[in-house]
């Protein structure tokens, strides 16, 4: 619950320090919620895994959102930083690329959710 809120202070925070940031950031939350409710759409077991959660980094101090793409058997996960350097990281399996915008880290997650065999695609 503390780092949750952590997160919280931060994303409030980065509304008065990048106006600009912030919003892409809400952007990123609605079109990652849609990304997991149109893999469910067309893969009913991806329902009761999947989730999108907001997290802290202590060691880095960073807010990030944990995604987690899931049938129960198998599993996708990637975090997307708010960096210090204000722009988005999205990492997987402790590797990351950057992203100026929402738009360029949903491009990045939708190429990594493509190769994932176990579900059917957007």
């Amino acid at each position: 619950m503390a780092l949750q809120t952590l997160h919280t202070i931060t994303i409030d925070e980065l509304a008065f320090s990048n106006p600009e940031l912030h919003v892409e950031y809400l952007n990123l939350v609605n079109h990652l919620i849609e990304l997991i409710r149109d893999l469910a759409k067309r893969n009913d077991e991806l329902t009761q895994s999947s989730s999108l959660s907001e997290k802290y980094d202590i060691k880095t101090s960073e807010a990030y959102l944990d995604l987690v793409i899931s049938n129960g058997q198998n599993s996708y996960n990637s975090r997307i930083y708010i960096h210090k350097n204000q722009k988005f990281i999205v990492e997987v399996n402790g590797s990351g690329n950057s992203a100026g915008s929402a738009e360029e880290a949903m491009d990045l997650i939708h190429k990594q959710v493509a190769k994932l065999s176990w579900i059917s695609p957007r």
